[in-house]
């Protein structure tokens, strides 16, 4: 008989266990990817995310505990079940009452915002010839709102890689290179800077499929996606995608 009740209480609490995990894994999980522990990531917008995946380990934990000293024997302490019902509590009304999880924003805008202020910063010195400065060009940068990747729990600035020498845009991201790094690709001749613009495992693309592309050319630049023959101006900019 002992056997037996013991088998219907470990049941019982697998059972309250599971409910528990349920109500806060998703929301735990998709917290914890969005935090780029392993590669960097788009995070989702998760209400109290970090407090479910709390939720989540403890009541794996006191569920553990629980039943090991169940196996072993040892009758459980008041103080045992009154943890882990007021944490299966807490689940309930964390699920209960926090909005469900929304998808990552569009990192595009701040990236486009990005690629302008670049071509705008490199454009300023422009004087005969293109030298950019990355470090200058970061300051421009650091005024841009961030597109929302982060690695590690922090958020990965936009930020400037300058290539010299080359004979045309970076349309393929470079190993090593985050999400948020703007290219600039500058022509042999130091007249041309091509800005392309890396999100995640790509360079960031227009609707019709092609490189989001500013082109800058002797103190002038396109928008992005643009002809390059037609200089970018203020009116323009507010109806650019």
């Amino acid at each position: 008989m002992r056997a037996v009740l013991r088998i219907a209480y470990l049941a019982v609490y697998a059972g309250l266990a599971a409910v528990g995990e349920g109500l806060v894994a998703r929301p735990a999980l998709l917290w914890l990817r969005g935090q780029g522990i392993f590669h960097a990531a788009l995070p989702w917008e998760v209400p109290l995310g970090g407090l479910a995946l709390a939720l989540a380990a403890l009541l794996a934990i006191a569920t553990l505990r629980l039943a090991s000293d169940a196996a072993l024997g040892r009758r459980p302490r008041v103080p045992q079940h009154a943890a882990f019902l007021i944490m299966l509590g807490t689940c309930l009304a964390l699920r209960a009452g926090t909005d469900p999880p929304l998808p990552p924003r569009d990192p595009g805008p701040p990236l486009l915002q990005g690629l302008r202020a670049a071509a705008e910063e490199i454009d300023r010195d422009f004087h005969g010839a293109y030298a950019p400065d990355a470090g200058q060009i970061n300051g421009a940068l650091a005024q841009v709102a961030p597109p929302g990747f982060r690695r590690l729990g922090r958020s990965i600035p936009q930020h400037a890689r300058v290539l010299s020498g080359a004979e045309g845009p970076q349309i393929e991201p470079l190993p090593g290179d985050e999400p948020g790094t703007i290219y600039l690709a500058v022509s042999k001749d130091r007249t041309t800077v091509w800005l392309t613009a890396l999100t995640l495992g790509k360079v960031l693309r227009t609707v019709s499929g092609k490189p989001a592309l500013v082109e800058a050319h002797a103190g002038t630049h396109s928008l992005p996606g643009r002809d390059p023959a037609v200089p970018a101006y203020p009116g323009m900019r507010r109806i650019a995608k």
